[in-house]
């Protein structure tokens, strides 16, 4: 099934949300690396350094639905600042399946993502809850990688946050029934959105998930009945998050580890 989500062009959120050429203006340099260290990963890093980013980067503003990066080519690093992105691979027989979710707390394509080593179908990176990126390029991002002790510390310590993560939803959808890992993903965009009406299809989780709409149309229909949310058309009310947490499959713990880091706001000290 084809893909719902709207394809904004790459050209077009740029358009939206480009900072512009290298500052010149070091005042304006510094508002912006402040509002970059809401990225946990940038948070850690001395501010020279993270003025440096800032000033080879371009934000973008993203709208729900915007495909970021298609097939994952890898050309860039994104630092998400608010809202949260998902990667959503399409099988060789078209059905979907999302493995990975990242915002604030995290960066993509940042831990030695190489695309010639996804053989299983093509990678979309796509906005499931809207906000705003910093996107660096690869090859200064390397090349600044090499050369910076604090920010490959700063790598690793995101490294170890992602490997655990990635090993304790590994078996998620072999192992979990749907409306557990429904109400997963439901906690995800809670906890990235920061508000608990979510704007979100039926349509959509099932490519999330890779199951068949009629699953999660059922799955979220019995949390209606246990009155842990509310339904209206293409919109989701959380209406008891604990009970919602309860519902969720073991996965959940990865919510925990996202609030915790978001909460603290930085790794250690990196300098």
């Amino acid at each position: 099934m084809p893909i719902s989500t709207r394809a904004a062009s790459l050209e077009a959120i740029e358009a939206r949300g480009r900072s512009g050429q290298p500052h010149r203006v070091s005042a304006k340099l510094v508002a912006l690396a402040k509002v970059a260290s809401a990225n946990v990963v940038l948070a850690s890093l001395p501010r020279s350094l993270r003025e440096e980013i800032v000033a080879h980067a371009t934000f973008l503003e993203l709208k729900r639905g915007d495909i970021v990066e298609h097939e994952l080519s890898g050309k860039r690093v994104f630092f998400p600042l608010s809202g949260m992105l998902t990667a959503v691979r399409t099988r060789n027989d078209g059905s979907h399946f999302a493995y990975l979710h990242r915002g604030r707390e995290a960066a993509v394509n940042a831990i030695g993502f190489d695309p010639l080593q996804i053989t299983v179908g093509a990678s979309n990176l796509v906005a499931d809850v809207p906000g705003k990126v910093l996107a660096l390029e690869m090859q200064y991002y390397r090349t600044l990688l090499e050369d910076s002790p604090a920010l490959m510390h700063a790598m690793l310590l995101h490294a170890s946050h992602v490997i655990i993560s990635t090993e304790q939803s590994t078996d998620c959808a072999g192992h979990h029934p749907v409306r557990a890992r429904t109400a997963y993903f439901l906690l995800l965009l809670r906890v990235h959105q920061s508000t608990d009406m979510l704007d979100v299809t039926h349509s959509r989780i099932g490519e999330v998930l890779g199951v068949r709409r009629q699953s999660i149309s059922e799955a979220l229909s019995t949390l209606k009945n246990r009155r842990v949310i509310t339904l209206d058309r293409g919109r989701i009310n959380v209406a008891d998050r604990r009970e919602l947490w309860q519902q969720a499959c073991d996965c959940r713990c990865n919510v925990d580890r996202v609030e915790q880091l978001q909460i603290a706001g930085e790794f250690a000290y990196t300098g």
